[in-house]
């Protein structure tokens, strides 16, 4: 896209009205002024446009051009132009290459803003296609360009943004880091979504990394700031995951009275809320060996969710299998965590698909089942390369490699101990 400035705006219009410099001058403009400002040795202001303008409109009247003309358009420089038409493209775009567009014009005039915007919505688009990856480097750069041109009231929720990359890359570590950041620039700046999504998220954090205590003291934080009515759902999911601290706790009476507690505030029979419930009574149930009850959860939740959310139907079925390897019917486990890693790969659920692999495994281990113990390794080990986590990546590694050694297969034991060799040696150089 060219840019010009205001003179050569002028002189391309008139060229195309087919008038001549002194078709533009009066009393107080004089042809001279106009060759100037063509050239570019004068600036042209308010009042000179105007007037240019008024003879523009005239002549395209008497030539039957219906041409809509804007004085501003005339005052505006390059660099005005260019951040006026990007900031428009920008919202028109769709995909990586046209937001890469913009960005190559917004380097181009040193359009700080602009770049920002860019690299956040970029960051969306890659995030949206699970890249996050790619996605964090672009909400980083963004919060770069916040931070050195001092609008750091833009940058709570890039932070948090940042955060859920991590988080979903497995890294609760850095992703605690971005929530706190995301939590602290929220409450400066009033802006109560992301210091509720940050505490609820960094609640979630801690929960991974078992600091069950801190998991419990960022909920109670969040549902102080929840609305009851205005976030129902967010305020389920909290007491959701409310409980399924104390279940990591051992406190499964305190498990099921949430649930309990939250079946009566649901008055929708069918909301698809009943699914996350009943799924985790089902849970909790066969924690305390009662078999029967979970069963009957764990079917309730599956038919809730065959009926209004099939997206999370694996879950369901996945975890179901907790209760056929507590009873010993590995068959029946297999074949329900199966069923939920093809439910999870229809809707793209990548967490089901990292865990029914990994309950694939233990299942497999407790079988002696050599051959289908490493076909699942290697699954999860493509999983992981996609989320680029090379500690747990490296560890699968090293497992396959003992796998073939107690086989002894020297060769295939000494090829994924060199990958996790590399793979460690490059994480230690990118470290540096």
């Amino acid at each position: 896209m060219k840019f010009i400035n205001p003179g050569e705006k002028i002189k391309e219009t008139r060229k195309y009205l087919k008038m001549k410099q002194q078709d533009l001058q009066d009393e107080e403009i004089s042809r001279g002024l106009i060759s100037m400002i063509e050239i570019g040795q004068r600036s042209l202001n308010k009042d000179v446009a105007t007037k240019i303008v008024q003879k523009f409109c005239t002549r395209a009247e008497d030539l039957g051009i219906k041409l809509e003309l804007d004085v501003e358009y005339f005052l505006r420089t390059q660099k005005e132009d260019a951040e006026l038409y990007s900031i428009k493209k920008l919202q028109q775009a769709s995909s990586p290459n046209d937001i890469q567009n913009i960005l190559d014009i917004a380097h181009k005039f040193d359009l700080l803003n602009v770049n920002a915007l860019a690299y956040n919505k970029l960051g969306d688009t890659l995030f949206d296609s699970k890249d996050y990856h790619n996605s964090f480097v672009n909400y980083n750069n963004s919060l770069n360009i916040y931070r050195d041109i001092n609008q750091n009231a833009n940058i709570a929720k890039l932070y948090w943004k940042a955060g859920l990359c991590k988080a979903l890359m497995l890294n609760c570590t850095e992703a605690i880091i971005y929530f706190n950041f995301a939590n602290q620039y929220a409450s400066l700046y009033k802006d109560l979504t992301v210091q509720k999504s940050s505490l609820y998220d960094l609640a979630k954090c801690y929960k991974k990394l078992h600091d069950i205590d801190l998991a419990l003291k960022h909920i109670d934080m969040y549902l102080s700031l929840c609305d009851r009515i205005e976030d129902f759902n967010y305020y389920i999911y909290a007491n959701i995951l409310k409980a399924n601290c104390y279940e990591l706790k051992g406190k499964i009476d305190c498990v099921i009275d949430i649930y309990n507690a939250l079946l009566n505030e649901l008055s929708d029979s069918r909301s698809h809320l009943l699914g996350y419930i009943y799924n985790n009574l089902g849970l909790a149930y066969l924690y305390t060996e009662n078999f029967d009850e979970s069963k009957k959860y764990f079917e309730m939740a599956e038919k809730i969710r065959i009926d209004l959310d099939k997206s999370i139907l694996s879950q369901t079925l996945i975890e179901k299998s907790n209760l056929f390897i507590k009873q010993g019917l590995y068959d029946d486990a297999i074949k329900s965590i199966n069923l939920g890693l093809t439910n999870a790969k229809k809707y793209k659920n990548f967490d089901e698909l990292l865990k029914g692999n990994y309950m694939l495994v233990h299942i497999y281990e407790i079988l002696n089942d050599s051959r289908n113990l490493k076909n699942t390794y290697l699954i999860i080990s493509e999983l992981l390369k996609e989320i680029n986590n090379i500690p747990k990546l490296i560890y699968i590694y090293n497992k396959l490699s003992v796998i073939y050694l107690d086989e002894n297969n020297i060769s295939k034991s000494r090829e994924y101990l060199l990958m996790s060799i590399n793979l460690s040696r490059n994480s230690f150089k990118n470290s540096l």
